[in-house]
């Protein structure tokens, strides 16, 4: 239920008066399993700090005067996602032959109405995620952007493209006369995409699409992408942002062992991927800027137009600290999240 550190009496930093930090002879991380009992302690004041839901960010920030202070950082590295399994692991599967069509899965970003996740899930609390790399990346580039977005008339038209028609009931079916249905998976310990997914089914139930939102425990959806292999969609966050392009190389080319969609390639299995492995190599050595835009930049296009990933919003974050903190040196931003290592009790 806890951890309880104990203070190093041989490190070696001290502080401007010589005197040994950290001043505290313990702390203690209480792990609690659900937000909403998070939630619960922090306002009783039995937890030091809390990220609020964006459900809870109007009584949390009204609620300063209960004595602890609220923190914004613009906006999130990463966003979460949407991605679909092409693992031929699951060749016989009908799903896998659709999600193996590029036109099916621009389709689902065509579906995807991230307006009304950003209104109806984050309060209005967020950004609507068109482009592959973040702003902060080195290498981004506005003009690179996605060209599928909430579009229902084109996500037919893609639809059709890849064989995939309504019938006279309006019933979404393949070629081989199969209605299209699908699982999408998500954390279940989340609400915040619990509400994303069910805004996703509702938006693909309107062409005649069935999806069907399948809550899962963290840890069986980890095992799902690294070992067994066995889901269809889902909605995932990679934790931290990408301040260069290298990073998250163990998810970007074809070999990496969390190449979500079919990880751990032992040869490329598309010429989209074989031609992102080079631009990714290639561009992760060069050390002449000029040049390795001109990689980065089709890396990011290659991606946007393939739609192994679809991006759905960037959250703005907001984090909350008791006040018996001195918060002098305290410090929060998108990139580091909360910096606490110089806070001290008053």
């Amino acid at each position: 239920q806890r951890i309880v550190y104990r203070r190093n009496p041989n490190y070696w930093e001290k502080d401007s008066n010589g005197k040994t930090i950290p001043y505290q002879e313990t702390m203690i991380c209480q792990i609690v399993g659900d937000q909403n009992t998070s939630y619960l302690l922090f306002k009783q004041g039995k937890l030091e700090s809390y990220g609020p839901r964006p459900e809870e960010v109007d009584e949390v920030v009204n609620s300063q005067k209960n004595g602890y202070t609220v923190y914004r950082a613009d906006g999130s590295f990463s966003a979460p996602f949407w991605s679909f399994n092409q693992n031929p692991k699951n060749k016989d599967s009908q799903y896998y032959k659709w999600f193996c069509r590029k036109e099916f899965r621009q389709a689902m970003s065509c579906l995807l109405n991230r307006e009304r996740i950003i209104q109806q899930t984050y309060r209005g609390l967020g950004d609507p995620c068109y482009s592959f790399f973040a702003k902060p990346n080195a290498f981004y580039d506005e003009k690179i952007n996605l060209k599928y977005r909430y579009n229902v008339e084109q996500a037919k038209e893609l639809l059709a493209k890849a064989g995939i028609k309504p019938d006279a009931k309006g019933v979404m079916r393949d070629w081989d006369n199969v209605p299209v249905e699908f699982d999408l998976t998500i954390n279940a310990s989340s609400s915040t995409t619990s509400d994303i997914a069910q805004i996703i089914a509702d938006e693909c139930s309107l062409v005649g699409i069935k999806v069907n939102v399948r809550q899962t425990d963290f840890q069986k959806i980890v095992e799902m992408l690294t070992s067994t292999y066995d889901w269809q969609s889902l909605i995932i966050s990679l934790s931290g942002g990408s301040i260069f392009p290298s990073q998250g190389s163990n998810v970007w080319v074809s070999y990496g062992n969390l190449h979500l969609w079919y990880p751990l390639q032992p040869k490329p299995a598309t010429e989209w991927e074989a031609r992102v492995d080079w631009l990714y190599n290639n561009a992760s050595y060069t050390i002449d800027k000029v040049q390795a835009k001109k990689y980065w930049d089709e890396y990011q296009e290659i991606y946007l137009e393939q739609c192994p990933i679809i991006y759905l919003v960037s959250p703005r974050s907001f984090y909350a600290i008791q006040n018996k903190w001195n918060q002098e040196n305290f410090y929060y931003d998108n990139m580091y999240g909360a910096r606490t290592e110089y806070v001290f009790a008053q």
